[in-house]
């Protein structure tokens, strides 16, 4: 079981399934196997209900609910009058986390998954004296579904830094790592730590500067030619809103 594992309960990201119910035994499996990666995949199946109308305004609202979408094509879906309109009303509302499986392709389903779950995995780099904004930002990233991990919460003893490292390593291979560059954190020598583990794995690292910080050459190294994303010092709800909202974008695009 990998770290993030842990954060099931919690801190789940939801996806949105769209499918004909006339494949919902295939559809379990793309569904079961979403489980285990940690996410929670929505199928609707609304035998409760009478009225086209009420159907079609609750799927809308559970749409409006979600940031990721998987379209499960198949002869049956492409059929489908439900499928349809949810196809249209997503596409309509510019959602731009849409993956499509295809069901009669078994390789097309296993790289779906893997490309959600990669996409998904965000560990956050930072210093305790920035407490709040890390705080900050991974609401709002848990917000866009993503499953985030940091130190917190995390009590410190024994194994402490094995769990830490662990989380940079599945981050690494899995996702990627947010790195908060800030006046605390570059005299952090926790911190330094962390991003050297990132760099050295070579994995996807997200620098995010508040203000200005002067870096040292080897952070300065480890950080060039990077994406990175700049916030003021004490940034607002909106600037970090919009950093999230920018870094989400770029992630499903990548």
């Amino acid at each position: 079981m990998g770290i993030f594992d842990k954060l099931k309960k919690e801190n789940t990201g939801y996806i949105f399934l769209s499918h004909s119910h006339a494949d919902i035994e295939e559809v379990r499996k793309i569904r079961n196997k979403l489980e285990e990666d940690g996410f929670e995949p929505l199928c609707f199946y609304l035998k409760c209900l009478s009225e086209d109308g009420e159907i079609e305004e609750l799927i809308k609202r559970e749409i409006d609910a979600r940031e990721w979408f998987v379209f499960v094509n198949s002869e049956n879906s492409r059929k489908s009058k439900w499928v349809n309109m949810e196809r249209e009303y997503i596409t309509s509302s510019n959602k731009k986390k849409i993956l499509t499986v295809d069901l009669d392709n078994p390789k097309s389903i296993s790289e779906v998954i893997n490309k959600i779950s990669q996409k998904l995995r965000v560990y956050i780099a930072y210093s305790h004296k920035d407490y709040a904004i890390h705080k900050h930002i991974k609401n709002k990233l848990i917000e866009k579904d993503f499953l985030v991990f940091s130190d917190e919460g995390i009590e410190i003893g024994f194994g402490w830094g094995e769990e830490i490292a662990n989380a940079i390593v599945q981050a690494s291979a899995e996702g990627c790592v947010i790195a908060l560059i800030t006046e605390n954190s570059v005299k952090s020598l926790n911190f330094r730590d962390e991003l050297r583990l990132a760099f050295d794995l070579d994995g996807r690292i997200i620098p995010i500067y508040v203000g200005n910080p002067e870096l040292s050459p080897a952070m300065n190294l480890m950080l060039n030619k990077r994406q990175c994303y700049r916030l003021p010092n004490n940034p607002t709800d909106e600037d970090i809103s919009k950093v999230v909202e920018r870094i989400s974008s770029n992630i499903i695009l990548s």
